[in-house]
């Protein structure tokens, strides 16, 4: 089937299944880098075609609304520019870029007609799959929620502590917790003691300081290798643990913008070694396949179904919008972060 086959309706179902992917990195027509954190609503009403979706542009989280044309002329086409529905557009996707689009401040991703194609028949497949929350849409929603309010947790200690004392107490708050739900904890008092007072003694958080300091080089290949890396006595597992809950959210508050697209990009695309047997249970049709996957299945338990309809009133229910540096609504901090 040809592009022009296919209906608009069936077109914007398509695209929003392929910007459904987290650990892609595309380029913006002006030459900034993006990932869809978080694809949002598909609106079936009048206005932007997918609302509250979390983008991350160069390093920057912003959310607002996303419209889909075939061709870049139909924004004006359409009467878009001159309606209050789309002031909160952050992003035009498009296929055919024929004219300029005059929105101020919006970005332009370009999205190969091959790509769509390929998306199509994926999402056919998808159709007859069950799963047990609303949709794999969902887990990124909860996984972006759980890593933003773990960093704005991280960075609250940063300002008041530092960077040994912050590491070494979220350290410490993480371990009481993970073994506080644990009914057979296979760790010694004096084992985890050990490992919170190793940890600003260890590579990790070495490769703190260094983002601290402005390196941003090989982050991913500093991350993995932290993976198999001993702080003290622990295993495998709860070492991934707590790079996952202490480390990632220390470091992609120190981090620069560039330092941070590499942190947020392992984030999305870490495959998890195993699955979790409580999460297997509840939501058997549900992927474990990578780590941010889990990781929005635990935000989901945490919050017990108390879920809200949208990313952004979830975040403002969440509260930390205001203590995170790189986070921004709406439309208006693009002009911002140029100056």
């Amino acid at each position: 089937m040809k592009i022009e086959e296919l209906p608009e309706k069936d077109l914007q179902e398509i695209v929003h299944h392929l910007i459904s992917d987290p650990s892609v990195v595309r380029q913006t027509k002006s030459g900034k880098r993006i990932q869809i954190l978080s694809p949002g609503q598909h609106n079936v009403h009048q206005g932007p075609d997918y609302l509250d979706v979390a983008i991350f542009l160069d390093g920057l989280v912003i959310v607002g609304d996303v419209e889909f044309h075939k061709n870049s002329s139909d924004w004006e086409k359409h009467g878009h520019t001159i309606d209050e529905k789309y002031k909160n557009v952050i992003l035009h996707i498009i296929i055919n870029d024929d004219s300029e689009i005059n929105a101020l401040n919006a970005e332009i991703l370009i999205i190969n007609p091959d790509e769509i194609l390929k998306a199509s028949e994926e999402l056919k497949k998808e159709i007859h799959k069950e799963t047990d929350l609303a949709s794999i849409e969902d887990l990124q929603h909860f996984a972006l929620l759980r890593l933003l309010r773990k960093t704005a947790e991280a960075q609250k200690l940063l300002r008041q502590l530092g960077l040994d004392s912050a590491l070494s107490k979220l350290t410490e708050e993480f371990i009481l917790k993970y073994f506080s739900r644990r009914k057979r904890p296979v760790y010694s008092n004096e084992d985890l003691k050990n490992i919170i007072n190793s940890i600003c003694d260890s590579s990790a958080f070495k490769f703190l300081e260094d983002l601290e300091n402005g390196n941003s080089n090989f982050i991913a290949d500093t991350l993995y290798r932290l993976l198999k890396e001993k702080i003290s006595v622990e295993g495998a597992h709860l070492r991934r643990e707590i790079i996952l809950n202490c480390v990632l959210p220390l470091a992609i508050s120190l981090a620069n913008e560039e330092a941070r697209i590499s942190l947020f990009l392992w984030f999305w695309s870490t495959p998890s070694l195993h699955t979790y047997g409580i999460l297997k249970r509840k939501y058997p049709n549900l992927p474990q396949t990578f780590l941010w996957q889990q990781q929005g299945m635990l935000e989901y338990m945490r919050l017990y179904g108390r879920k809200p309809n949208i990313v952004s009133e979830a975040i403002k229910d969440y509260g930390f919008a205001d203590s995170l540096t790189f986070y921004r609504q709406g439309k208006s901090p693009f002009k911002e972060f140029e100056e």
